[in-house]
């Protein structure tokens, strides 16, 4: 496989002093009795534009800013931080741990359930009596009361039709959360590993497009120079700056992505705010894939977490339905319950001594209870219908994500075959536009041919710039594509994420 595209310095094309002779820009600037003459008088001459000199400082100030920003990382290491930090998992574990708890609440509805009270009530009491007759008498007499009371009660209902089927149903649930937990750490890796992919390609098209553009500078002064010496006309002087400005306007373009997917990478990786993260590495073929494609299919087919959640997610409905089917059968219980109460009294006169009665009583039973709802209007059955009817949804869900399950490895696997053949035709493409530019700037240097075709080739070699890189993007990327979309995890990322569960358990 050929080395990347700036490594091999693709566009290394100076011309030599002895190729350009008198009309290098320095020649030029030192031999000004050279200047032409037109009737006797001085030819026009042109000026070089400070516009694009300014732009390209201003722009080596925006990458020198942004790459002190930068924390360089390779793949393996983005990875790693990604699983151990980015908050998206552990919010998909606190569905986990959601579930976990509902199960565990459902569960304990098997449990007896024990009930007590207690009351301590003081009451007081006068009656004043009146009599009549020739000598009047008002007699007053008091009472005070304390009453004291306990009481406990518990109940068990051991035979519940609907419990069981609520229980699976939990279980179920609970087993769709795990599934897609898993589902969003593949979707993570898979998510690293294309960002990565991508700031390399366009880390090395900045390096491919610097090139070029040097180049391009170097031809801008080469015709100008002609130009203020008679050998050239302005329409050479203007195509050959347009492709200047061009290829300088690319570069800009290309530096806002690579800012863009560098955030978009440090946001994955869960970096500090304001930090970038760079590759450490250039764009090179990463990885293979041994496995034949109805061998990929097979195996994605049998684990894809996504299929698995939904057939859980069918089965929680279906038993969900039961339960609320079975809520019309009756239900059994045991019971039982005692008291004790006491009572302490004080009655008597206000200027006699007064009369002490106290009482205990125990009171205390056991039975069995029977519950049997025989018509609720039809509405827990209509639940159960719309249970039956989710049930359904994600059935037909799965047998859908089975179909999207074989498209994407079989887009996958395309790439990856297809992609080999584009790595080794952008290849050679390289090799063909750099002699492309050789030649058509020597011709041109010797008056062979015009600025267009020059400024022709310049064109060819950002494409080809362009499709070296993406074809390297692509190989890479279908790699890490297979290996998500038949559930097969990179080499060292399932321990990472096994010691992010441990400690997301143990928060």
């Amino acid at each position: 496989m050929p080395a990347p595209y700036p490594t091999v310095k693709p566009l290394a094309l100076v011309l030599c002093a002895a190729c350009l002779g008198p009309w290098s820009a320095a020649g030029a600037q030192s031999q000004p009795s050279q200047r032409y003459r037109i009737n006797g008088q001085l030819a026009p001459q042109v000026q070089p534009n400070p516009v694009a000199g300014q732009l390209q400082q201003r722009l080596r100030q925006l990458k020198t800013e942004l790459y002190s920003r930068a924390r360089p990382t390779t793949l393996q290491q983005a990875i790693e931080a990604a699983l151990l930090n980015n908050p998206g998992l552990a919010e998909a574990y606190a569905q986990i741990q959601g579930s976990q708890w509902n199960l565990i609440a459902v569960r304990r509805q098997w449990y007896p359930t024990l009930g007590a009270s207690s009351n301590n009530l003081p009451q007081q009491s006068f009656n004043t009596t009146s009599g009549s007759g020739p000598q009047t008498t008002n007699t007053t007499t008091y009472e005070n009361a304390t009453s004291t009371g306990a009481s406990v009660t518990a109940n068990w209902t051991f035979f519940n039709p609907s419990r069981g089927p609520a229980i699976n149903a939990a279980s179920e649930s609970l087993r769709q959360q795990q599934l897609l937990f898993d589902v969003t750490a593949r979707d993570l890796v898979l998510s690293v590993q294309q960002t990565y992919f991508r700031l390399q390609e366009l880390k090395q098209l900045i390096s491919s497009y610097d090139e070029i553009l040097a180049n391009t500078e170097r031809q801008v002064q080469v015709i100008e120079a002609k130009f203020n010496t008679g050998l050239a006309n302005i329409s050479d002087v203007e195509q050959i700056r347009t492709q200047q400005y061009g290829t300088l306007s690319t570069l800009i373009d290309t530096t806002n992505q690579l800012l863009n997917t560098a955030a978009q990478l440090a946001e994955t990786m869960a970096l500090p705010p304001r930090s970038l993260a760079m590759p450490a590495d250039q764009l090179q073929v990463v990885g293979s894939w041994s496995e034949s494609l109805p061998a990929t299919i097979e195996q994605a087919l049998r684990l894809r977490e996504e299929i698995q959640s939904s057939l859980a997610a069918a089965s929680s409905a279906s038993w969900s339905a039961t339960r609320l089917f079975n809520t019309y059968w009756p239900t059994f219980s045991l019971g039982a319950s005692g008291s004790v109460a006491s009572a302490n009294s004080t009655a008597g006169y206000p200027a006699y001594t007064s009369v002490n009665r106290n009482s205990l009583n125990w009171n205390g039973g056991v039975g069995v209870g029977f519950n049997w709802q025989l018509f609720d209007g039809g509405i827990n059955a209509a639940s159960a219908k719309a249970s039956q009817a989710a049930s359904q949804f994600n059935l037909q869900r799965a047998a859908r994500q089975r179909l999207q399950v074989t498209r994407e490895v079989e887009g996958a696997y395309s790439a990856y075959l297809t992609s080999q053949l584009g790595v080794q035709s952008s290849s050679a493409q390289v090799q063909s536009a750099r002699q492309a530019v050789l030649a058509a700037e020597e011709r041109f240097s010797v008056g062979f041919t015009d600025m267009a075709t020059v400024v022709q080739a310049l064109n060819l070699a950002i494409q080809a710039a362009n499709a070296y890189s993406s074809a390297l993007r692509t190989y890479n990327t279908a790699v890490a594509g297979l290996y998500r979309y038949s559930a097969r995890w990179p080499e060292g990322s399932e321990p990472l994420l096994d010691q992010r569960t441990r400690a997301l358990r143990q928060q």
